[in-house]
């Protein structure tokens, strides 16, 4: 009961925090329709776009909006503690890191859910009818099994935050990377077949496919199996990387 108690108190807490900022919670809603309507305005010139490829384009940067936030959500929370001086009280306190770190990021994970469903859905409606309604509230789940090994990642990011004091520099370097690496906005078979390989590996290009043939309808048990072992996998990496880095801190002292 303890650590329910504990993991309950940071999830109220962090969602008081994001209560406090519901422009934020707006911005996630509104910028998806911005960036790709911006992207069919462009490439309207050079072929002609429709609303099957705008929905195509739109759930490509919805991924790799919410991806760069699932990431980045535990790390900037400690970057945060860091700079207020309360990191070594953190730390230093009974209850587990990857408690608070896994409340922390539920929350945003939650508040990114509710974002993705309310934008997606005037989409979905428009492009496929009521039953694109339905199957973008089906997509929920898939969601939020993909936010998953993105939040695996954000574990191994938060212990290199903890490692390196210029946690902002590596922060957008690793996520821009990512970002690049997402194969949601563009057709992965123009890469090279290695990097091709490696836009595969990391679960963004996963999430994408999963969701996308989710709202046409045309999703099978490939998807769903390799997000779920994307999870464990990363899952695993994330918290076997982030124990090392905080046990390395801890040994030499917060600097």
């Amino acid at each position: 009961m303890g650590a329910i108690n504990e993991f309950t108190a940071v999830m109220e807490n962090e969602f008081r925090i994001i209560s406090r900022e519901p422009g934020g919670l707006a911005l996630l809603v509104i910028l998806p329709y911005f960036v790709a309507g911006g992207t069919a305005v462009i490439a309207s010139f050079l072929a002609s776009v429709n609303r099957y490829r705008f929905a195509e384009q739109f759930i490509g940067f919805e991924v790799v909006m919410l991806s760069i936030i699932m990431m980045q959500t535990g790390a900037r929370f400690l970057r945060e503690e860091r700079n207020g001086g309360r990191l070594e009280y953190l730390l230093a306190s009974p209850t587990n890191m990857f408690v608070i770190l896994f409340g922390t990021s539920l929350v945003m994970a939650s508040s990114i859910v509710a974002a993705f469903t309310v934008s997606l859905m005037p989409i979905a409606y428009g492009v496929y009818g009521i039953q694109g309604m339905m199957r973008a509230l089906a997509s929920i789940v898939l969601l939020l099994i993909g936010l998953m090994p993105l939040y695996g990642l954000g574990l191994a990011l938060s212990g290199l935050v903890l490692r390196f004091r210029d946690s902002d520099s590596l922060m957008g370097l690793i996520t821009s990377a990512a970002s690049l690496l997402s194969g949601a906005t563009y057709p992965i078979q123009a890469l090279p077949l290695w990097l091709g390989f490696l836009v595969r590996v990391l679960p963004m290009h996963a999430l994408d496919d999963a969701l996308y043939y989710e709202l046409i309808g045309y999703l099978n048990a490939t998807h769903v199996a390799y997000l779920v072992l994307a999870s464990a996998v990363y899952l695993s990496l994330g918290a076997y990387l982030y124990g090392r880095l905080q046990k390395s801190l801890l040994r030499k002292g917060i600097v």
